[in-house]
């Protein structure tokens, strides 16, 4: 289990599971990108928060390239 704080959000990842808090308030229950995701909006994208869960973002970042770009490309 992780936990990250900014400010007055908590953001508890248990696995596949997360839990977004704000002033000690349940703010989202459910599956973790879901929570990454409502933790972001929350915060109006903050940087240290990107910075917490650069890794998971990087990975879905979209393709650079359509089916049909890459195809014309070969």
């Amino acid at each position: 289990m992780n936990v990250y704080t900014y400010g007055n959000f908590t953001f508890v990842n248990n696995y596949a599971k997360s839990t977004l808090y704000k002033d000690g308030k349940i703010l989202f229950m459910g599956n973790s990108w879901s929570g990454i995701q409502t933790f972001l909006k929350a915060t109006n994208n903050a940087p240290e928060v990107r910075a917490m869960f650069r890794q998971q973002l990087e990975q879905r970042e979209k393709p650079k390239y359509t089916n049909s770009e890459a195809q014309a490309k070969k």
